[in-house]
């Protein structure tokens, strides 16, 4: 087979047509004859400044402009199941509770145990090939994979917070008893702690289960702390621990953050 006769087949192929690939077999033969001219820095410079005058001015974007884009393309990336998932389960735990009386201590409420367990699991399906089936387009677009993970974190921990502020309104409003302030101060720590650690977790072990399941055993030990053999683990929604909470918070989402950018090296060096 010529060439000339493997051009033609191919054009046959994206045009369907014998007659159209005919037609244009002569104009494919005169451009594969052209003399190509060699490029040179100068007539490179020359086309570059020529395209660069025709283009339209770019407006620079504001970076709460930036950052409202990139939480909204996130919003559409996040699953569906996390957000049902989580306000399903905490609006189990605020039933529970409110079919308590108000005679067992605020700590032991099931709300203040519900809240960063719900945080915990949903934030630990942030991370992953389930979560990033278009990674190629992630990495070729102009923002760091670190924003979009910290995009993500940020998008469902203000979910989960949002969720648990309003269970904790219902239940100072249906319960006089309790305050709302001193309620919330005592799973927002501990939410916030656990919900590090888990982001934390998935990008270590790249996998949702482990990250969830360390986290179940973490806080299925604290709320058992009522019996005599988990009694000596520390308290975590004691007063006097939450500043230690929130420390070990900002370590996780460094860490965290840190190896994102470490991941997206190797991938890039892949790629």
């Amino acid at each position: 087979m010529t060439p000339q006769t493997k051009v033609r087949a191919k054009l046959i192929e994206d045009t369907g047509s014998a007659e159209e690939a005919d037609r244009l077999l002569p104009v494919m033969q005169h451009l594969a004859d052209w003399p190509a001219p060699t490029p040179t820095a100068q007539e490179t410079d020359r086309l570059v400044q020529a395209l660069a005058a025709s283009l339209p001015v770019q407006r620079s974007s504001h970076a709460w402009a930036l950052t409202g884009w990139l939480l909204r393309a996130q919003l559409r990336v996040v699953q569906q199941e996390i957000w049902l998932a989580s306000a399903l389960v905490m609006a189990l735990g605020l039933f529970v509770t409110l079919t308590i009386q108000p005679g067992p201590a605020p700590d032991m409420l099931p709300l203040v145990w519900v809240a960063p367990l719900v945080a915990a699991v949903g934030i630990a399906f942030l991370y992953g090939p389930a979560a990033d089936p278009a990674l190629e387009i992630e990495l070729a677009a102009p923002v760091s994979p670190r924003l979009v993970v910290l995009a993500r974190l940020l998008l469902v921990f203000a979910f989960d917070l949002m969720l648990g502020l309003l269970s904790s309104v219902v239940l100072v409003l249906l319960h006089s008893g309790w305050s709302l302030w001193p309620l919330v101060l005592l799973w927002l720590a501990p939410m916030t702690f656990l919900a590090a650690l888990a982001f934390l977790l998935s990008m270590l072990f790249v996998e949702p289960l482990i990250s969830v399941s360390i986290c179940l055993v973490l806080w299925g030990i604290q709320v058992m702390r009522a019996f005599p053999p988990f009694a000596a683990f520390p308290n975590w929604l004691a007063q006097d621990r939450q500043p230690w909470l929130w420390l070990l918070t900002l370590i996780c989402v460094g860490l965290a953050l840190w190896l994102a950018g470490r991941e997206e090296q190797q991938l890039l060096k892949r790629i």
